[in-house]
């Protein structure tokens, strides 16, 4: 039922029913959205009913502009006490018991505070007496959060995967060797050393952040429970600054102290990495040659990438014009980049998603059911504690039973694990207590 209805009106409603000892008081709500639409159930605790007596009992939900009722729902006296009821009533074997009175309100008529209205008629040989309570009801003005079914075909790696160059399946692992070392160009995350060191100082050049970002890129795929990393391929190479000799294995010693750094900050084992001298990085002084402004800047990439012997192509690229090529790469960065160890990729292995079918129990039980057991959901997502998914979906119980800065701190967590949904939600509060 809806009819118009003022505020005035409304207070109007609610002062002028008779007070009375006998009055049937709202014991709690919830409330739950799904398909454009508030669900609200009202909880009511019903005292013995004389057998003598009908008592009917109906719920309204009002806002400024709108009032939406159920059908009545009547207790007979003598039927109550047997514990046996009609198709209208839903009684416990007892002469008192909980009644749960369940109301949909479409969500686009719903813009001011609620309030739920219970009215008692109680007939008897007396004649009939009508009583009502009134409660405030509070609904999130703001978009229902995201509890959508878990997904146990993806994992957070492939997602990552499709966002970072440097992170592959494991159907696509190649070992690393001198002949197939990834290109140079893949790498998002390579950290700087000095002239001729090995030795990776966090506070030289940008170290700190690449190490730190890098760091942040393996952790979240350890912390992944869909997903195992399997190999970690780190390159070192060296510049063309000194001897052959002194730079032999000089890429290899690099590649170890990067291999040290994300052991300390990930935990993982000396097996999961490979290791290669990366030797010069050729290629980024013939970009560097060929798109300068020398004149012959392409003929002297075409000598270079002719010579086969490293000593020789060392000693052509010092006399190109009497030192001035190298000086240019010296000026601009190059031979610095070249002084690197990088990550070249991350091969990873999903596993099986054990814990999507008890997530989706979870999941549903929250779409379907109107008063669910959120102690109980509570108690089953704990056991997942570590996993994205799980605790989005207790940041919505929390968010559900009014606890938003635990139902934040989930989300937030969650977010910081890649969890889309979570991120999703974490915006939708942020917007509604900034209003």
């Amino acid at each position: 039922m809806k009819r118009k209805i003022t505020l005035f009106t409304l207070l109007a409603l609610i002062l002028t029913y008779p007070a009375s000892a006998r009055v049937i008081t709202p014991d709690g709500y919830t409330a739950i959205h799904k398909d454009s639409c508030w669900y609200i159930t009202m909880s009511y605790y019903v005292d013995d009913i004389p057998a003598n007596e009908q008592l009917t009992l109906t719920s309204s939900i009002y806002c400024p502009d709108t009032c939406v009722s159920d059908a009545p729902r009547i207790f007979q006296g003598k039927k109550f006490a047997k514990g046996a009821g009609n198709s209208r009533q839903s009684v416990t074997p007892s002469r008192t018991g909980m009644q749960r009175y369940k109301m949909a309100i479409p969500e686009n008529v719903i813009n001011d505070t609620l309030v739920a209205i219970t009215t008692c008629t109680i007939e008897s040989k007396q004649g009939t007496t009508t009583e009502t309570d009134s409660m405030f009801i509070i609904l999130p003005k703001t978009s229902p959060l995201s509890c959508h079914r878990v997904s146990d075909t993806e994992s957070n790696a492939d997602r990552m995967a499709y966002r970072h160059r440097c992170i592959y399946p494991m159907m696509l692992y190649q070992p690393l060797e001198a002949n197939n070392i990834p290109p140079y160009s893949e790498s998002e995350y390579s950290v700087n050393y000095r002239p001729a060191g090995h030795i990776l100082e966090n506070n030289y050049m940008q170290n700190s952040n690449i190490i730190n970002n890098l760091a942040d890129l393996i952790g979240s795929m350890v912390a992944d429970s869909l997903a195992q990393i399997e190999v970690v391929q780190l390159v070192g190479y060296s510049s063309p600054e000194k001897s052959e000799k002194g730079n032999r294995e000089l890429g290899t010693r690099r590649a170890v102290s990067l291999r040290d750094k994300l052991k300390y900050h990930c935990n993982l084992p000396d097996s999961v990495f490979e290791i290669i001298d990366g030797g010069r990085n050729w290629e980024l002084i013939y970009e560097s040659v060929g798109n300068s402004d020398i004149a012959s800047g392409d003929s002297m990439v075409t000598i270079l990438r002719a010579e086969t012997t490293p000593a020789r192509r060392e000693t052509l690229l010092s006399g190109f014009l009497g030192g001035e090529v190298l000086n240019m790469l010296r000026k601009n960065g190059t031979l610095d980049a070249q002084r690197q160890a990088c990550c070249a990729r991350i091969y990873y292995r999903n596993k099986p998603d054990s814990i999507a079918p008890e997530l989706n129990k979870v999941v549903d039980e929250l779409m379907t059911n109107e008063n669910p057991d959120y102690d109980s959901l509570r108690n089953k997502l704990a056991m997942y504690a570590d996993d994205a998914r799980a605790l989005n979906l207790m940041g919505v119980i929390d968010y559900r039973e009014h606890r938003r800065n635990a139902a934040k701190k989930a989300f937030s967590t969650a977010a910081l694990m890649g969890d889309e949904q979570a991120m999703t939600n974490l915006i939708i509060i942020t917007r509604e207590a900034a209003r």
